[in-house]
């Protein structure tokens, strides 16, 4: 199974609520990052579906989103 990539924090939020494991959130540039999740065939057909506004539970979208923003402060604090 292939492994899915994306810079979009949005998309990755969307992916894991609808139950996409994430694998690693990874710093390619100062303050730029790539979220990498599993099954790339089931991420493409989500972000289908995210493309075309579908519905998601707000709170564990908001909830995944401030995780990773959370991983990202991490990442970042890291470096320092």
């Amino acid at each position: 199974m292939e492994n899915f990539t994306t810079y979009d924090i949005l998309l990755c939020s969307f992916l894991l609520t609808k139950g996409i494991n994430l694998l690693e959130v990874k710093e390619i540039s100062p303050r730029h990052f790539i979220f990498i999740l599993s099954d790339s065939n089931q991420c493409g057909k989500f972000s289908k579906e995210y493309l075309n506004n579908a519905l998601a539970p707000a709170r564990e979208l908001f909830s995944n989103r401030e995780m990773l923003l959370n991983q990202i402060k991490n990442e970042d604090g890291n470096r320092h």
